[in-house]
């Protein structure tokens, strides 16, 4: 088959692999002038270590993930320690998880995409029509292709599920949270593991390796309509939402947050989605099932839907009306699961008041005794 992915971050790229690999004429088109750079680590968790072992690219991925342990420190206004909190064991009870860079993973992925693939830089899906010859994609240079599959691996903002299956207001669910990250961040550079401080309603993050380190602030709010493009909009909006608080190194962070050129903001929510597929076209990772930041699943989701989605087109001997729906049921369980732990997840990195603080301080210290 043709295949057009559209995105070429983990889930597209991870597709990429899987379609090509089963040898389907693939091109990923990927908005950005390159591979997609910055960013805090991400973890791969449960199925996805099998996939990344069936992928061939595991060994890599241990080797190069992040050489500190995972763990959070809960901090007061002075910086000192109040909690600690190890997800991988108190959250997640998977001590196998492994946290590496996205950076790293994309460059993983990148080098595992077969070289049979075209790979289109600078390039995103401007149109999507259904023809008797298949998908009828038009893109941002001006050129057209007619496929047999399209796939939106394009983000929570995807570009693909808007043309295929309606606007983007549809599928959004807005948890109440919005965070932003400066990539690389100058504060502390050398802190490993997160260093998290809380003012009521609101977070700050740093978040490292010991060797870099990436700035995360977040706060609560109700939906706010804003240009998802518009980066000092978002700047101005994170600002604000800060300008009153002067705990631990918020002051610093926000001189940050004025001059940083790798800034990234959006809201807390998830893509809830009945089905991931439309006669020719299937939606992968945040642009069919975002579980958001606080569910700590996004890489996971994106490289074992890319897994599912291209193994349920094996199966099924190409036949995409057997195929893409056999890859919305296996995906639904696994899904719904992922996105359910998002609640416990803003629960604990943002207590709404002074009175849940202190409650998930000590019940962060009870669970260290125990």
């Amino acid at each position: 088959m043709d295949v057009l992915i559209s995105g070429g971050s983990i889930a597209g790229l991870a597709t990429a692999h899987w379609l090509g690999r089963y040898g389907h004429n693939v091109t990923l088109v990927e908005r950005a002038d390159g591979l997609r750079r910055g960013g805090v680590a991400v973890d791969v968790r449960g199925d996805a270590l099998d996939v990344a072992r069936d992928m061939g690219i595991l060994e890599e991925v241990a080797r190069r993930r992040v050489p500190t342990e995972d763990i959070y420190y809960f901090l007061n206004a002075a910086g000192g320690v109040e909690a600690t909190f190890r997800p991988a064991t108190q959250f997640y009870d998977s001590p196998e998880d492994i946290e590496i860079s996205r950076d790293t993973l994309s460059e993983i992925l990148l080098a595992a995409v077969p070289p049979t693939a075209e790979l289109l830089f600078d390039t995103s899906v401007a149109d999507v029509t259904e023809s008797p010859e298949g998908m009828r994609v038009g893109l941002s240079d001006g050129s057209t292709r007619t496929v047999d599959l399209v796939v939106g691996a394009d983000g929570m903002h995807s570009s693909v599920r808007q043309q295929v299956f309606g606007p983007e207001q549809e599928f959004v669910h807005h948890l109440g949270l919005y965070v932003a990250i400066v990539k690389r961040c100058a504060t502390d550079v050398p802190v490993a593991g997160s260093h998290v401080y809380n003012a009521p309603g609101r977070m700050v993050m740093l978040r490292g390796d010991g060797i870099a380190c990436s700035a995360l602030l977040g706060f609560r709010s109700d939906w706010i309509d804003y240009d998802f493009r518009d980066v000092d909009a978002h700047k101005q909006l994170v600002l604000t939402a800060f300008a009153e608080e002067q705990g631990w190194k918020v002051p610093a962070i926000m001189a940050e947050v004025r001059g940083a050129p790798d800034f990234y903001f959006d809201s807390v929510s998830q893509i809830r989605m009945e089905r991931w597929t439309r006669e020719r076209a299937a939606l992968v990772g945040d642009a069919g099932y975002c579980a958001s930041f606080f569910s700590g699943m996004g890489t996971s989701l994106a490289l074992v839907g890319a897994a599912t989605l291209a193994r349920e087109i094996e199966a099924a001997g190409h036949d995409l009306t057997v195929a893409l729906p056999a890859y919305d049921e296996r995906m639904r369980p696994v899904v719904d699961a992922a996105q359910a732990m998002a609640d416990g997840g803003a629960s604990i990195l943002f207590p709404r008041t002074t009175e849940e603080i202190e409650a998930r301080n000590e019940a962060m210290r009870a669970a260290q005794v125990c």
